[in-house]
C-alpha cells in the first residue's frame, strides 16, 4: 500500500485526532489540499475556481469539527462531497453565468451559442449523428446501458434497477461501455 494511502483504521485514528484538536487540520490540508485542487481544477477549468472552492472546502471542515461523526469512511470522501456540492453552487450562482457571459477573451469559460444559431444546430446534428453511427457498434448490452444511462436520464441506480444488477456493477458497465465508445470515436476519426 502506497506510504501515502491510509488504512481505514489510520483514517479512523487521524478522524479521533482531529476530533480531539482541530489543528489536526494541518495534517488534513497537507495529505489532501493538492489532489482536491487538480480534481477542481480538471472540473471547473479555473485555477482561482479551484483555489477558493479548496479553501472553502476546508473552512467547511473547520466549521463542522463539532458536528462530525465517524461513518467509516475516509476524511478525504467528506472533502470531495463537499468539494462538488461547492463546485455544483459555483456554477449555479447568477453571478458566474453574468461575469461568464462577459468574458470575450477568457479561455476558461465556454459560453455555448443560443439554440436557435443554425451553425451550431448543424455542428450539434452532425456530432449526434456521428456518435449514434459509433454507438451502432457497440454490443447490445453497451448500447442499452448508454441508451438507459445518457439518452433516457437515468442516474447510475435507476439503471441498475433497470437491469436488475447492483449499483457498482451498473457503474462499471457505463465506466466500461463509455471507455469503448470513446475507443470508436477516436478510431472513427482516423
Amino acid at each position: 500500500m502506497p506510504p501515502d494511502k491510509l488504512t481505514i483504521e489510520e483514517e479512523h485514528e487521524l478522524f479521533l485526532r482531529f476530533k480531539a484538536d482541530p489543528e489536526v487540520i494541518s495534517e488534513i490540508y497537507d495529505r489532501h489540499a493538492k489532489p482536491l485542487y487538480s480534481f477542481l481544477l480538471k472540473r471547473s477549468g479555473h485555477k482561482e475556481t479551484a483555489e477558493d472552492l479548496v479553501a472553502h472546502t476546508f473552512m467547511k471542515l473547520v466549521e463542522s469539527h463539532s458536528k462530525l461523526e465517524w461513518k467509516g469512511v475516509p476524511i478525504g470522501a467528506w472533502l470531495y462531497r463537499v468539494a462538488v456540492n461547492a463546485l455544483a453552487d459555483h456554477w449555479r450562482s447568477a453571478k458566474v453565468r453574468k461575469e461568464s457571459a462577459t468574458l470575450d477573451d477568457d479561455d476558461d469559460y465556454f459560453d455555448p451559442p443560443s439554440n436557435d444559431d443554425p451553425a451550431w444546430n448543424t455542428e450539434m446534428t452532425i456530432e449526434r449523428e456521428r456518435l449514434m453511427k459509433v454507438m451502432k457498434h457497440l454490443s447490445g448490452r453497451d448500447q442499452e446501458v448508454l441508451t438507459l444511462r445518457f439518452y433516457g436520464g437515468y442516474k447510475t441506480e435507476d439503471v441498475a434497477t433497470e437491469l436488475g444488477i447492483s449499483n457498482n456493477h451498473a457503474a462499471v458497465l457505463i465506466y466500461r461501455a463509455l471507455g469503448r465508445m470513446r475507443k470508436n470515436l477516436i478510431e472513427s476519426k482516423a
